[in-house]
């Protein structure tokens, strides 16, 4: 063989090492583009999945403050229409002719009873309108201790008040319609949100 054979055999055989060597290499340049964008597709996807995580979550409490302050919005609207009726309730219950309805006139010997209880026996004191003392005066006719007196400022109703000072039974329209709010504004309440 000879020194040019040999010369063209290095020379091919350097070409194949250096044509497998940038084979090689390009293989490593191609896995690594595929990693780096496999990484990057990730990186970009986990940061999307992140930014939905933040948009939704401010989404969510955004709603919440929303939900929160339309119900906010809605309990004042409803108490401002009960405060109204409740309002109204007692201006109706502060007229005049009142004192002439016959189904206060019919109770009021009950209630009258109902409220002496309360004193067992010891002196007391019934102040009512005019126009209900003799009513009143009627329902306790022979009972011992027991006054009425009659003021024209008080509601309608009457008041029981023991001589001794150590009770007082308000029995007026206005007093009993402000032991019911509770259950008047329950039961009103329930008849709006229907």
């Amino acid at each position: 063989m000879g020194l040019e054979e040999l010369i063209g055999r290095l020379e091919r055989d350097a070409a194949a090492r250096i044509a497998a060597i940038e084979a090689r290499a390009k293989a490593e340049v191609d896995a690594i583009e595929a990693s780096a964008a496999e990484a990057a597709a990730r990186v970009s996807e986990e940061t999307l999945a992140d930014r939905r995580a933040q948009r939704r979550a401010r989404l969510d409490r955004e709603l919440s403050e929303a939900r929160h302050a339309a119900r906010a919005d809605e309990l004042r609207a409803q108490h401002a229409l009960l405060a109204r009726v409740m309002d109204r309730a007692s201006a109706l219950l502060l007229r005049e002719d009142l004192d002439r309805d016959e189904s206060l006139l019919r109770a009021l010997p009950a209630r009258v009873a109902d409220a002496l209880r309360f004193v067992e026996g010891r002196a007391a004191g019934i102040r009512c309108r005019p126009a209900v003392a003799p009513a009143i005066r009627s329902a306790t006719a022979g009972q011992a201790g027991i006054t009425v007196e009659e003021d024209p400022s008080m509601a309608p109703g009457f008041s029981v008040a023991a001589e001794d000072g150590s009770l007082e039974v308000d029995d007026t329209l206005p007093a009993r319609l402000q032991r019911l709010r509770p259950r008047l504004l329950i039961e009103l309440l329930a008849e709006v949100e229907k």
